[in-house]
């Protein structure tokens, strides 16, 4: 690079955020990273951290102030009990917001990092960025509407906006990483249905060289939407026996009916509500064993050079040594 870019990372308290402002440094970027919640662990000199609540107008301007690149990860997520209007506080309307004030403080690129969530079940694997989305709960509704906001906010502003959509990014600070990975060691794991439905995960060392490229990739690639996934797809056992023989555990049998997952999955809701915490499991897990999810990525490929790498067994051996 010729000369250092500089770049705003929102959401950069979260699993992804908090490895892709590191990255960024590393390679030599000058990064300005905001997040809901104050940054927990010591951060390089490189980093600037603040704390900053994407709905605020006035400080997301004085964040964009000779900014070049923007990778927008903010959003509401892995909340079960939040309404609806709060993901769309956030992943639609605070997005919109964004992409103006990114043009107005003359960013170069905003890559907006949306969600593969947005096809829900893939109805004839591997899906293409021109698949039918269904959304099925409120967090992809809101992906899909803030893709569009975006679209037509980068139309009427002029910013060069490249949408990207990964798959399930798994590694070390992941939240289902992490809880994947209790389950099997403590032998509580068990399947909804067959596990015969598709997965396509990817790591998070390939998640952030393809994002990088993405922010990089020639003025061509201005106004697309992108798919980001691993080497490969997989059924739920296929990937779960994976997590299984990468911390030398046996993989799981028990297969639980589906009934039993819902009703198990509205009973844990119910008793989290009451005592204010997120539940073990919930009625959107069994999207995790239900819908088919795998993608085409030769787009993404081709446009910048995304060559996803790390077989699942690697980086999963490598994500359990990093969670200790």
């Amino acid at each position: 690079m010729s000369s250092t870019p500089r770049a705003l990372v929102t959401g950069a308290g979260g699993f992804i955020g908090s490895h892709l402002i590191r990255y960024l440094a590393a390679r030599g970027w000058s990064v300005r990273a905001i997040d809901i919640h104050p940054a927990t662990r010591e951060l390089p000199a490189n980093i600037e951290y603040r704390v900053c609540d994407i709905r605020d107008a006035t400080a997301l301007q004085a964040a964009l102030e000779g900014v070049g690149y923007v990778f927008n990860l903010a959003s509401v997520h892995l909340d079960v009990h939040a309404r609806y209007e709060l993901f769309e506080s956030v992943n639609v309307r605070a997005l919109e917001r964004i992409v103006e004030l990114s043009a107005d403080a003359g960013a170069r690129r905003l890559v907006q990092v949306s969600s593969v969530g947005v096809y829900g079940h893939v109805a004839a694997p591997p899906a293409k960025e021109d698949a039918p989305l269904h959304p099925e709960n409120d967090y992809e509704r809101t992906k899909a509407a803030g893709e569009e906001v975006t679209r037509r906010a980068a139309a009427r502003t002029g910013l060069d906006v490249v949408i990207i959509r990964p798959s399930w990014v798994y590694g070390a600070g992941c939240p289902r990483t992490a809880k994947l990975l209790r389950s099997l060691r403590k032998g509580r794991f068990f399947y909804i249905g067959p596990g015969n439905n598709l997965r396509h995960p990817l790591y998070i060392d390939d998640f952030l060289e393809g994002v990088e490229a993405a922010a990089l990739a020639p003025a061509e690639v201005a106004g697309r939407t992108f798919n980001m996934a691993g080497p490969r797809w997989m059924t739920v056992a296929e990937m779960v026996g994976e997590f299984a023989k990468a911390i030398d555990v046996r993989p799981p049998t028990l297969h639980a009916p589906r009934w039993m997952g819902l009703t198990v999955g509205w009973a844990a809701e119910q008793v989290s509500a009451v005592v204010g915490a997120e539940p073990p499991i919930s009625r959107r897990t069994l999207a995790f064993f239900e819908n088919d999810n795998a993608f085409d990525i030769s787009a993404a490929r081709g446009a910048f050079g995304f060559d996803p790498r790390t077989e699942l067994e690697g980086g999963v051996r490598q994500a359990a040594v990093n969670e200790g």
